[in-house]
């Protein structure tokens, strides 16, 4: 086990020991969350259902949010999260140490309907994610690598679990589909040869997954999460020489996987 790992696990396990015994509701409630986050993360592509290359590495990421009710079980919330590290690219050769950064901002709302000890709370609302990949310089084989941008416009449809876990804490556990509305790849082919364009592909074949899970008490809670994307091969564009039409591009199929543990601090 890594040592970010097992630093992350070991707070997991002595946070709900460190928490002060105050009641704390199954419903939403107005407030306020910062967290840290650690997490494994994998992008991956495949061409003709082949592999075709890979980036990999451990990101470290902050969140913030904010939830107001609204009555009778209603509530909306806005979250964001930045996350960055370097990852190790394998395909045409390898190269590691490259910088690989992911800021993700949603909107949602939903209501809540409580059940004795348990609670369901669905939730629908609109989100934006942004990656930015530099792979600029040479890989092991003396290939020439670039920078990358993303872009997903999506459609988060989920719904969070809770239940008292004694009455000073609660389990919450959220599960969520995310729709793609529109994908924009934008890859930086003149870092490799300043005489290229620098093409855009549309992606609108994909989906994303949640699932998070965490223990919560009034001040804190600690968890571990989930996060999946897969989208099919983008449409065609051109890549040009000198402004000259040369070859289409395309953005092949690719999948994301992150796993990680978070930490949050809420506040009113």
């Amino acid at each position: 086990m890594n040592k970010p790992f097992a630093l992350s696990l070991a707070v997991f396990l002595m946070v709900p020991a460190l928490t002060r015994a105050e009641s704390l509701p199954l419903a939403t409630t107005s407030g306020s969350e910062l967290g840290l986050q650690i997490s494994g993360y994998k992008y991956e592509e495949q061409v003709n259902g082949a592999f075709f290359m890979s980036n990999a590495g451990t990101k470290w990421g902050f969140t913030g949010s904010y939830t107001q009710t609204a009555g009778n079980g209603w509530y909306w919330s806005g979250d964001a999260r930045f996350a960055l590290g370097e990852v190790k690219y394998v395909g045409t050769g390898t190269k590691p140490g490259n910088p690989d950064l992911v800021f993700d901002v949603r909107l949602i709302g939903g209501k809540d309907f409580e059940r004795g000890h348990h609670l369901l709370s669905p939730y629908a609302g609109l989100g934006y994610r942004w990656l930015y990949n530099d792979l600029r310089g040479l890989t092991s084989t003396g290939a020439t690598g670039y920078r990358r941008s993303s872009t997903y416009v999506y459609l988060p449809l989920g719904v969070t679990h809770r239940f008292q876990w004694d009455g000073q804490a609660r389990v919450s556990t959220s599960l969520e589909y995310n729709y793609l509305l529109e994908g924009k790849q934008q890859s930086f082919l003149s870092d490799s040869n300043p005489q290229f364009n620098d093409p855009v592909n549309t992606q609108k074949d994909g989906y994303g997954i949640r699932l998070a899970s965490s223990y919560e008490t009034v001040s804190w809670s600690v968890g571990m999460f989930y996060q999946f994307w897969s989208l099919k091969d983008s449409d065609r564009s051109i890549r040009t020489v000198f402004g000259v039409p040369d070859v289409f591009v395309i953005e092949p199929q690719n999948t994301t996987t992150e796993v990680g543990i978070q930490l949050k601090y809420r506040y009113n």
